[in-house]
């Protein structure tokens, strides 16, 4: 079994379809899509497809869907699996027809992490509105604790689906790290490919993360941080946050991999900031208080 980090940039799949060809199975971090086997074999577009996605990254969703599309010509069987959203999706359907929540184990288990997670991004809204930086970075941390059980939970559940599969190729963000952990527990020989840091070693440079998903990792391995570390990865975290680009850009021959090169060139800047150069950073960026 393969785990194959991976980030939902373009640029990085022109080595998942390489690596994917050689596994017969192909495990997808997506909830399961009415619409996905339909997509799959041409019977709806892949522009209908995405349209009706719920996804931050359109563009890669579209790239991604050509590229599953040749898999399973190919005669791959592609799988969405990822539980935890697809309780969640369950929930806020209920919400919205005014109907129970759903009280199973599994569903009140993602009901508990995601209050404490929505409790802390409405405390960072509000702080960020105000323009506070140290109510900002507490909160930030806050949140990062909460996001951090979140993925302990979303790993544990989509390992057990995982189990059910068997072996196969695996896709997960760079964040889900106790995954293949939590695969080799149940027994799997489990062998791990993290795309992006490969690619950065290949091309010669610096791999960094975003210091939020750094502080975020040392909560999921119950490692011990101190109150004055977590601020200031939370603070650098929020000028990286700042400074990445937001539109999702195309590789090209002059600059084949966009995200990889500027997200791993604004960590290493970011991390070497002090906590108030973050503080000054930030005001220079997004301005003095707004709302009071």
């Amino acid at each position: 079994m393969l785990v194959l980090f991976t980030s939902h940039r373009v640029e990085m799949l022109k080595h998942f379809e390489e690596i994917a060809k050689d596994y017969d199975t192909i495990v997808i971090e997506e909830p399961k899509d009415s619409l996905f086997e339909r997509m799959l074999k041409g019977d709806i577009t892949i522009d209908y497809y995405v349209e009706n996605l719920n996804t931050s990254f359109p563009l890669y969703s579209t790239y991604q869907c050509e590229v599953l599309r040749r898999l399973y010509s190919m005669g791959k069987k592609i799988y969405q699996v990822e539980p935890y959203l697809e309780v969640l999706e369950k929930i806020h359907r209920a919400i919205e027809s005014k109907q129970p929540l759903p009280s199973d184990e599994l569903s009140m288990k993602v009901r508990v992490v995601e209050k404490k997670v929505g409790s802390a991004w409405v405390d960072y809204q509000e702080a960020f509105m105000k323009r506070d930086f140290d109510a900002l970075v507490d909160s930030a941390v806050r949140f990062t604790k909460a996001d951090a059980e979140r993925f302990i939970v979303r790993d544990e559940m989509r390992a057990e689906e995982v189990a059910k599969i068997g072996d196969c190729l695996v896709e997960a963000g760079q964040i889900h790290i106790l995954l293949p952990e939590i695969l080799k527990e149940k027994g799997f020989d489990v062998k791990v490919v993290d795309l992006p840091r490969e690619v950065a070693n290949k091309l010669g440079i610096e791999f960094y993360l975003n210091p939020g998903n750094e502080l975020t990792i040392k909560y999921m391995l119950g490692e011990d941080v101190g109150d004055e570390e977590a601020r200031l990865m939370c603070a650098q975290s929020i000028i990286y946050v700042s400074l990445i680009p937001k539109d999702e850009l195309l590789p090209s021959d002059d600059d084949p991999y966009p995200h990889l090169k500027r997200e791993c060139r604004i960590a290493k800047k970011v991390r070497k900031l002090s906590y108030e150069e973050c503080k000054e950073l930030f005001h220079r960026i997004w301005g003095q208080k707004r709302f009071m």
